[in-house]
Formats: C-alpha cells, sequence, structure tokens
C-alpha cells in the first residue's frame, strides 16, 4: 500500500472525508490533510497564512507560529455536520 492509499484510509476511518465533505457543502473550501503520523485533519486556509484544522473533536485556527484558538471543541466526536456549523458561523461572524 502506498502513501496516498494509506492516507485514504485514515482519512475514512478518522471521519475525516466525511467530514470535508460536510464543510464544502457549506460552501468552504476544505481539503484531507495529514498533521503527522497519519492523524489527518480537515484543512481550511483563509488569508494572512492563518488557517483552520478541524476533525471530529473541534477546529481551531492557526498561523505560521501555530495554534491561535478554538472554534469549537468537544470531548466526545460530533456529527461532521455540528463541526462543519461552527465552521461556517466562525467564519461569517470574523469576515475570513
Amino acid at each position: 500500500m502506498n502513501y496516498d492509499e494509506r492516507c485514504a484510509i485514515a482519512s475514512k476511518d478518522q471521519g475525516i472525508d466525511q467530514l470535508v465533505s460536510a464543510i464544502n457543502a457549506k460552501g468552504i473550501s476544505a481539503t484531507v490533510e495529514q498533521s503527522g503520523g497519519f492523524t489527518m485533519v480537515a484543512y481550511i486556509e483563509l488569508s494572512n497564512d492563518k488557517y483552520i484544522y478541524a476533525n471530529p473533536y473541534g477546529a481551531s485556527t492557526y498561523d505560521a507560529d501555530g495554534y491561535l484558538a478554538d472554534i469549537v471543541q468537544y470531548d466526545a466526536p460530533q456529527d461532521s455536520t455540528i463541526i462543519a456549523s461552527a465552521i461556517s458561523n466562525y467564519l461569517k461572524n470574523k469576515g475570513e
């Protein structure tokens, strides 16, 4: 199995492919990225070198220096539509 196949399997197993689909359905461009060790995240590029990493537990903003702030965080995995809605609301309110 090659690297891309392993990433695809990890994304599906971790619910990231479903999350990316839910985010894209909100009109927000998201992709699947590996944040290290086959830990997959939904990635949303913002302006000024900022970005969002999201998974079924929540979403946070980052920049080149690292973590900035949580958008939303949960102790247990949430349905992808909940995380996608939180990201959409954040982007509407922040004007990103």
